[in-house]
């Protein structure tokens, strides 16, 4: 399935209401999965009070600790009512996936998760769609209701695409520095695999100054390995490229393709402080974004 199906989208709006149910959280972290995912980003800091059993040491206050002489935890009050943004990357490399499903369906549907999830949280959600879309850059202001959700989904449902030249990532996120209100939680969803790394960076460090900002990496198996089968072409709307599977050095050459360029995305989540996420196309959605442990 190259491009994701509507109904399927929309059912997901179900499947995290009912997440904390199917995967309870501590007692300590009682603002859902949203907040237990992304902690940090999702809470705001109150107070701090005596630390007891069971809480996460993690978030012990050690200065405040030292003044009292006794344990002390810092607490978290959930924020409602900002701005989330989804960046959602619907360029032609996008439709591509050897197991599972296409990374363009995985990415829908990682979108339509944080979207439903956000409006749950009683945030206003709204966000950025580039690549093969009329006008190659569509935003989508912020609401707090479906509708601006369900456009979003449309759009990416949308089998009669424009294709045209890749919308670089640094593009896009240069047009979200410009719409993105202060205090703004943005998600990030591509495979981060057409643009320069620097411009990314650069665009994100911009970015980061107002915005707290998640990277969702979407890969396929594929992607960083590919086994001996014959020889394989490789196309999109400019290029094309034969590669013979066959010959080890070339599939050694694939191999340390992938690893340089996966290193490279780690190093800039680090070095930008944002979190990053590895979604595979084989992954289940909700697993990969709100079971995580």
């Amino acid at each position: 399935m190259i491009f994701p199906e509507l109904k399927e989208l929309i059912k997901l709006k179900t499947v995290i209401g009912a997440a904390n149910v199917l995967q309870p959280r501590s007692s300590n972290r009682s603002h859902g999965d949203y907040a237990s995912l992304f902690h940090g980003l999702g809470m705001e800091f109150e107070t701090v009070r005596p630390y007891v059993v069971g809480d996460d040491v993690r978030y012990i206050d050690w200065r405040v600790t030292a003044r009292m002489g006794k344990p002390q935890v810092k607490t978290f009050r959930a924020e409602c009512d900002r701005n989330v943004l989804l960046v959602v990357d619907a360029n032609a490399y996008m439709r591509f996936g050897t197991r599972s499903t296409f990374k363009s369906v995985q990415v829908a549907r990682l979108a339509a998760l944080l979207g439903w999830k956000s409006l749950q949280q009683q945030d206003r959600v709204g966000g950025i769609i580039y690549g093969d879309i009329p006008n190659g850059v569509q935003y989508f202001k912020p609401a707090k209701n479906n509708t601006v959700v369900l456009r979003m989904l449309r759009l990416l449902c949308d089998t009669n695409i424009e294709v045209h030249e890749p919308v670089a990532t640094e593009l896009a996120l240069q047009h979200v520095s410009r719409v993105a209100s202060p205090q703004s939680l943005v998600f990030i969803i591509s495979d981060f695999s057409v643009g320069n790394i620097k411009g990314i960076e650069k665009a994100l460090v911009t970015l980061r100054k107002k915005c707290t900002v998640v990277l969702l990496s979407i890969f396929d198996q594929a992607d960083r390995d590919i086994p001996a089968i014959g020889s394989l072409i490789f196309a999109d709307n400019t290029i094309k490229a034969i590669i013979n599977t066959n010959d080890k050095q070339a599939r050694n050459k694939y191999v340390s393709a992938w690893e340089a360029y996966q290193v490279s995305v780690t190093q800039l989540s680090k070095k930008i402080k944002v979190p990053l996420i590895w979604v595979d196309t084989v992954m289940d959605p909700v697993r990969a974004i709100f079971w995580k442990t």
